[in-house]
């Protein structure tokens, strides 16, 4: 299990913005006062837990012991792979996140929605650039509590699958924050 996340930014998540001309805004670094606070701002992020999934040399995804050869399943039980069949290392990360409905297809993406009753199909999260999410990884929400901090011990409360990484790109090309588009009707949830 992953350690307890800090609220404050740590210094190897630095970055160097000397490439940004004097008067341009750094997304990058407006990105991070939105998530983490600073200067008298609030932190608008909430934490959730990133499944790396660990790959070989080919970037296959590694098996986990309690994989069936057979079925390929991983056992339910499983402390290791929590059942996936596959190994994996949690990090914590804070990110921010919204609900997409289906009407209108990939335009409503980008779209504010109003306030009231949608059909929610996706949920969108936000990523810094440097998050490292691949196709294969899990996003993991747990327990907050009223102050928006993990409840120990953690609670998984719902399981995504990225469907879709999009990487937003604007500075000379790279990238500022990842989109992160995750199907609703696929997300395992856990009774609690």
């Amino acid at each position: 299990m992953a350690k307890r996340p800090s609220p404050y930014r740590s210094t190897s998540q630095t970055f160097s913005s000397s490439s940004i001309p004097q008067g341009e805004i750094d997304l990058r670094e407006e990105f991070d006062t939105l998530l983490y606070g600073g200067d008298g701002e609030i932190r608008h992020g909430f934490y959730v837990l990133v499944r790396h999934m660990r790959r070989d040399a080919n970037g296959m995804m590694e098996d986990c012991s309690c994989r069936d050869p057979k079925t390929r399943d991983g056992d339910l039980d499983c402390s290791y792979c929590f059942g996936d069949g596959t190994l994996s290392d949690e990090k914590w990360h804070l990110t921010r996140s919204d609900y997409l409905g289906a009407s209108g297809g990939g335009a409503n993406r980008g779209r504010f929605i109003p306030p009231g009753t949608i059909r929610v199909d996706y949920r969108v999260f936000y990523f810094r650039y440097d998050a490292g999410l691949r196709y294969g990884d899990k996003i993991v929400e747990v327990q907050l509590d009223e102050e928006g901090e993990p409840v120990v011990p953690y609670v998984r409360i719902v399981v995504y699958q990225p469907r879709t990484i999009d990487e937003l790109r604007a500075d000379n090309g790279r990238i500022e924050y990842f989109a992160v588009y995750c199907r609703e009707d696929e997300a395992k949830r856990q009774d609690i």
